[in-house]
């Protein structure tokens, strides 16, 4: 079953494929809204005191980072079409990616 949460017109999280814990999904949303890693775990519920602590372990897990950098780099190819930096049809080139 496809997950995909919209975080604003330009990106996307797809979930699918992985098992997260409400707060890693939560914490990964938010992380995508601010890109603080730490602002991000309090959000999701993290105490203020390990915020930090949970955000460095988050970001440390592969699957999550391979799904946060997928929305980042989603995000980003969509900005460089609509600034006419690359085609539709065409890849991120290496420096943006």
């Amino acid at each position: 079953m496809a997950e995909i949460i919209q975080i604003d017109y330009k990106m996307a999280l797809d979930l699918s494929g992985a098992r997260y814990t409400k707060k890693q999904r939560v914490f990964m949303i938010e992380y995508l809204k601010c890109l603080n890693g730490s602002e991000a775990a309090r959000r999701a519920g993290y105490s203020v005191k390990c915020a930090h602590q949970q955000a460095y372990e988050n970001l440390g897990k592969s699957k999550i980072r391979q799904a946060i950098d997928k929305a980042i780099n989603g995000r980003s190819r969509i900005t460089l079409i609509e600034a006419g930096v690359i085609g539709p049809d065409e890849d991120l080139p290496e420096r943006y990616s």
